[in-house]
């Protein structure tokens, strides 16, 4: 892709993926079903929580906005940790994960309708989930077996 001619275009986001595990030691994630408006109707999707930083954030800052302000748990960037993040001209993704001990009740707000709690499947795919890249769940997958190796 020529991203010469994109020079106008600029996008970041950051988002906090919280995750907990149960008694049978089976990983669950939290996701936020969220609407989008396109040409063809109302879409629903489920995804990790983002948002845009504002001019005095750091993506962490911006990542602990969005778990806080768009689900309604409280964050601490202490225990948050960078599992994926784009940095091309003038894209800028970056998604960290925070260990909650129980599966919390997140209270939605903004573009996000609800939130479920997903038990994290084998071949990390989550249906209904045209947003959140495969990908993106099989580094969060092999971030959580790097801190395991090292006693997290």
């Amino acid at each position: 892709m020529d991203t010469k001619n994109l020079s106008w275009f600029e996008f970041k986001a950051a988002g906090t993926l919280f995750w907990t595990s149960d008694r049978d030691d089976n990983l669950w994630i939290l996701l936020a079903r969220r609407r989008m408006d396109s040409p063809t109707g109302r879409i629903y999707t489920y995804t990790i929580p983002t948002v845009c930083p504002d001019a005095e954030d750091d993506m962490l800052s911006a990542a602990a906005r969005a778990g806080h302000d768009e689900l309604g748990l409280m964050t601490n960037k202490r225990e948050m940790n960078m599992f994926w993040n784009v940095n091309l001209e003038n894209v800028s993704i970056a998604l960290f994960s925070q260990h909650l001990s129980s599966m919390k009740t997140p209270k939605c707000n903004g573009m996000y309708t609800d939130a479920s709690w997903f038990c994290m499947p084998d071949d990390f795919r989550i249906e209904d989930s045209d947003s959140l890249l495969p990908v993106e769940l099989k580094s969060f997958a092999d971030s959580l077996n790097e801190r395991k190796a090292v006693g997290y």
